[in-house]
């Protein structure tokens, strides 16, 4: 017994010489202040050996950088233009690919990983200050302070036309066998003017479902005259999507746009580079339902006056809501006789049954009154959310963006997965000098009305007929 007693007194003696934190280090967490800002956490910094220890997670969760925790103890921590890596199994730090002159991990500390003040202050665009009594540390970034001005600043820029090249990958997966999973590569090309506004756009986009594969090819020409779509192999003449696509990016709405835009501003970060604009978002599930809810008290305010005539234009449907109401107003109105005023009214509420059944159903049983109500029911709940644009520095110019997404939810007790990887670069800035429709694409568009004529007839040839 005493033999066992001194080997475990020896055990527990060489235990505690290999925690120099633990013996030589005063632990107590210090104040974090970061821009400004002080950062609460279970993770906090402490001095150790005279120099301050900072947490990883906590650090650049707040700045805004997009952080990943990998297997064997790896960090990844970046903002597309600064990326650092810290890996314990090769007990190493990364710096944009090249090894950095710094081990980690430098220590740990509430299962945290920490890196030094002094390795910190040598990335660009971060600076470290411990005050006097050591009770506090100071973090300061390159970060700009007024978000919504770089924003307004950057709509306002010089920028009358540009080309762009954009690439999305999808995976949207459920759990049902009956619906399956789907892949989705979207390739889009764009050359875009403002003045006169002209817009052409060419995409592929390339579907994989249940082993099948289906490769769509669509393009799109906007002028002042019309909107050109192809659909199917047939060019489509749209006045109407020219009239909303004209009303949205007119630049006289462009302070309206703005403050539609100001509420999409939760969780931006812009950092401020040499010779660009770094600028980052990442939205929480609560941002969102947040921003949607400000976003939707703003959006009628800013629909153009056009939509409402011309949505009668096309066809017109009547709700059972619009029938009765256009009944009171008939009642209420001077008709020579009672017999011409039911007459009207009736005519109108049959109108509504027979040609809007199915829009009046859906009217009465929504189980949700709002936008929240809408989201509450579909348990919608982002695990990632996280975009990364540049903008050169002189020009306020975009330069590229990218993102990843991944959103989940609940449709009628099927659980969806949304998976989403961004990429696109802008060029050809201001030098795209004309976007002209080919005449032979004028000559052969029909109307979107004879379009929706023919998917009529094909619908109904498709159709078989009942025994």
């Amino acid at each position: 017994m005493k033999k066992l007693a001194t080997w475990l007194f020896a055990f527990v003696l060489l235990f505690s010489l290999a925690l120099p934190t633990a013996t030589h280090a005063n632990t107590d967490a210090m104040k974090f202040v970061v821009d400004g800002v002080e950062v609460n956490g279970y993770e906090q910094p402490f001095m150790s050996h005279g120099e301050v220890l900072i947490p990883i997670e906590n650090l650049f969760d707040e700045v805004g950088f997009q952080v990943t925790k990998g297997k064997n103890g790896q960090v990844s921590v970046t903002n597309s233009y600064l990326t650092v890596d810290f890996n314990a199994a090769a007990k190493n730090i990364q710096v944009n690919g090249e090894k950095a002159n710094a081990e980690f991990p430098l220590t740990l500390k509430n299962a945290g990983n920490y890196i030094s003040g002094e390795f910190l202050s040598s990335l660009e665009g971060f600076d470290v200050e411990v005050s006097e009594d050591e009770k506090t540390v100071n973090v300061t970034t390159n970060r700009v302070k007024d978000v919504e001005a770089f924003l307004k600043k950057s709509m306002e820029a010089e920028l009358n036309s540009f080309s762009a090249d954009m690439v999305m990958d999808m995976n949207l997966e459920t759990s049902t066998e009956e619906l399956g999973s789907m892949d989705m590569t979207m390739d889009m090309k764009m050359d875009f003017i403002e003045k006169p506004m002209a817009m052409y756009m060419a995409m592929n986009m390339l579907m994989q479902a249940d082993g099948e594969k289906e490769d769509m090819d669509m393009e799109m020409y906007f002028t002042e005259d019309a909107v050109y779509q192809q659909m199917d192999g047939v060019w489509v003449k749209d006045e109407m999507s020219q009239e909303l696509l004209e009303a949205q990016l007119d630049s006289a709405n462009m302070l309206e746009q703005f403050e539609l835009l100001k509420t999409f501003m939760k969780g931006i970060h812009v950092f401020e580079y040499e010779d660009s604009y770094v600028v980052v978002q990442n939205i929480t599930t609560e941002d969102f339902k947040e921003m949607m809810s400000e976003a939707m008290e703003l959006l009628p305010a800013l629909l153009p006056d056009m939509l409402g005539t011309a949505a009668y234009d096309s066809e017109v449907t009547v709700t059972q809501a619009e029938a009765t109401e256009v009944k009171e107003e008939a009642t209420n109105e001077e008709v020579t006789t009672e017999e011409t005023s039911e007459e009207a009214t009736e005519e109108v509420t049959e109108e509504a049954a027979e040609e809007d059944v199915d829009e009046v159903v859906i009217e009465e049983e929504l189980p949700f009154e709002d936008l929240e109500g809408l989201l509450e029911m579909l348990n919608l709940d982002i695990k990632e959310f996280y975009t990364v644009s540049t903008y050169d520095k002189a020009t306020l110019f975009p330069l590229d963006m990218s993102g990843a997404i991944h959103i989940t939810m609940n449709v009628e007790d099927v659980d969806l997965s949304i998976k989403m990887d961004l990429s696109g670069n802008y060029t050809n800035h201001n030098n795209v000098k004309e976007i002209k429709v080919p005449e032979e694409v004028i000559k052969n568009a029909i109307t979107m009305e004879q379009w929706f004529e023919e998917l009529e007839k094909q619908w109904a040839a498709e159709e078989v007929p009942a025994e």
